[in-house]
């Protein structure tokens, strides 16, 4: 597989413990990914990266927390206060995931082979 080879390039792994800086859900999400990730080229070159999605996946996270709550109590302003960091947090996700591999498109990308264009002679063409 691509991913295979690119990831035997001699870089430092990715950590596997997440950076104490995060919180706890960005925590979490650090853990189910490094868990997550098998054979896809991770490095620690990586890591600012991998700490950013996880970074924008607890504000997402802790945003729609807020938003349920606001909802509960029957404040609508105070709900749709929250749906521009919501609607950030999800651009920022969705870029950084396609960035590290961690969507369906962004893996296929990385796996696929090259096309080598195959030379044909004449007599390939006209038999």
């Amino acid at each position: 597989m691509q991913a295979e080879i690119l990831s035997s390039d001699g870089l430092p792994a990715l950590q596997k413990t997440p950076p104490r800086h995060l919180d706890p859900i960005a925590s979490q999400e650090y853990k189910r990914i490094i868990n997550s990730i098998g054979d896809l080229p991770m490095r620690n070159l990586d890591r600012s990266e991998l700490e950013n999605y996880c970074t924008w996946y607890s504000v997402y996270k802790n945003t729609s927390i807020k938003m349920k709550q606001a909802l509960a109590n029957g404040d609508e302003d105070e709900y749709y206060s929250y749906i521009g960091i919501l609607n950030k947090a999800t651009a920022a996700i969705k870029g950084l995931a396609s960035d590290l591999g961690l969507n369906v498109n962004s893996r296929m990308g990385m796996n696929m082979p090259k096309n080598e264009e195959k030379k044909s002679s004449l007599a390939d063409i006209f038999g």
